[in-house]
């Protein structure tokens, strides 16, 4: 699937499609006529007719039928018009009262308010049609996030409808500061886009830039979120992750008080946030809701099952094969011995269990939930002894592999662990090539690409690489505790 589906002549073709005209009921009806979910129909009131116009299924017809339509055969007013510009006037005036309404007088403007879930009257001679915000789609109720497990704190995650998860927004963050901006992106889809965020901490240069590159994105038709991602992200074929995205509510606004920018799109249960970094990617909103002195720890602990999912394989790999004297006797002897009689290299079978590992994430996660954690676990057992069984692994690389593997678990940010199995492998290779030497440039590689990517002016790798050795402990590797104030 690709967001490029149509040639630039085919986009610039579409564009011109709908004419620059003032709107007519009889040039809706030619464009939008071929769909059977298209309604259309005609009111009378005194003296006067006018065109109406909606799709079925996107707007609630209570709201129509009562607050609407029942204006111009109830009121007095609307029964003594003689003209349509009379009715006009009187609908300027806010003679039919509704939450929602202005006027447009393009066709343009008049199809894509029809399309966009929108009730619209048009009065042909007067050239103009009054738009009325009823959209009535059934949507997904307000539910706990599934792909993030939460321990402790708000349940609500976000739904479908793009109103409906701002007003999310707007029920944990109640400022005036709070700025909520609409965004429309894809030539074809013309999917609503919000940005969200605090107009008094956040930078207005990092907004201007996200809201220049949202607007500049090429894309046709919006149709999986990889595509937002994409258009946010400053390196196109990054490695890791420079976009966060969550279906936390809390988590979203913790990010948009602290200076962030949240990117929310129509039709899609997942908000973005832009800039990230590693630091952000290594913690947990449970982190603020648990005891200082624990919270800490288990971020540590995060860390630290980073540099073991990174590293382990490799370092195995240089050890065993270039370095094992720097083993303590026994250590050395118990894998030797655990390679006796294997038929394939160090570097051969960490690799294919490295690989047979990946597979068994994947295939966990096509199958359905209760399917896939069954075969992951069972077809975990059988490979891993099958493997030591018939000598095609020995027990030591079964073991680091699992613990490489579980360990990645540890992350709370999967893209990120996603990321790092990958450049695992890459690891591999140097270790393979030159044993410590080998994994030390492959090491000093990675961190010099990490620090080169860089996403709305904020490094990967800030404040490690940006600030002192102090700042690594302000809410990085150490949670920081703030008290309350006197007052």
């Amino acid at each position: 699937m690709d967001e490029y589906w149509l040639s630039e002549e085919q986009n610039i073709r579409y564009n011109k499609t709908i004419e620059p005209v003032p709107v007519q009921g009889k040039l809706i009806r030619a464009y939008l006529e071929q769909s059977d979910d298209f309604v259309a129909s005609a009111i009378s009131f005194g003296a006067v007719s006018a065109d109406i116009f909606c799709i079925d299924g996107l707007v609630k017809d209570s709201v129509v039928d009562e607050n609407i339509l029942s204006a111009f055969n109830e009121m007095e007013q609307f029964q003594k018009c003689r003209s349509e510009a009379q009715a006009v006037k009187l609908m300027e005036q806010g003679f039919v009262h509704h939450a929602s309404v202005k006027k447009v007088g393009s066709l343009s403007a008049a199809i894509e308010a029809i399309l966009s879930a929108n009730f619209v009257i048009v009065f042909n001679a007067c050239r103009c049609a009054f738009v009325f915000d009823v959209k009535g789609f059934n949507a997904r109720s307000i539910e706990e996030p599934e792909s993030e497990s939460v321990i402790k704190g708000s349940r609500d995650g976000f739904t479908e409808p793009i109103r409906l998860n701002t007003a999310i927004v707007r029920r944990h963050i109640r400022s005036h500061a709070l700025v909520i901006k609409q965004v429309e992106i894809g030539t074809v889809s013309k999917t609503t886009l919000a940005m969200v965020y605090m107009k008094n901490i956040a930078r207005a240069q990092q907004v201007q830039a996200v809201e220049q590159r949202l607007k500049a994105s090429s894309i046709t038709a919006l149709t999986s979120l990889g595509q937002l991602e994409k258009a946010l992200s400053a390196a196109q074929y990054s490695t890791v992750p420079t976009v966060m995205h969550t279906e936390r509510a809390d988590k979203l606004c913790a990010n948009v008080l602290g200076g962030r920018i949240a990117v929310l799109a129509d039709g899609y249960p997942v908000g973005f946030i832009v800039p990230a970094n590693l630091a952000m990617f290594m913690q947990a909103p449970e982190d603020y809701a648990a005891a200082p002195i624990y919270a800490n720890f288990v971020r540590i602990i995060r860390y630290l099952c980073l540099a073991v999912n990174l590293l382990l394989p490799a370092l195995y790999i240089a050890v065993a094969n270039f370095s094992c004297e720097i083993l303590p006797d026994k250590l050395a002897q118990s894998i030797m011995q655990a390679k006796f009689g294997m038929p394939f290299s160090t570097f051969t079978e960490v690799v294919l269990m490295l690989v047979a590992f990946e597979i068994l994430i994947e295939s966990g996660l096509r199958l359905p939930g209760g399917v896939g954690q069954a075969v992951s676990i069972v077809s975990g057992l059988i490979v891993g002894d099958a493997a030591v069984s018939a000598k095609l692994a020995s027990p030591a690389v079964v073991m680091l592999t699992a613990i490489a593997g579980i360990t990645s678990f540890v992350l709370p940010y999967q893209s990120l662990a996603n990321s790092l199995r990958a450049i695992r492998f890459g690891l591999v290779l140097a270790a393979a090539a030159g044993g410590l030497f080998g994994l030390a440039v492959g090491i000093t590689a990675v961190i010099f690409y990490f620090n080169s990517i860089e996403n709305f002016g904020l490094p990967f790798l800030t404040p490690f690489s940006t600030g002192g050795f102090a700042s690594w402990w302000q809410d990085t590797v150490i949670r920081r505790s703030r008290r309350a104030k006197k007052t």
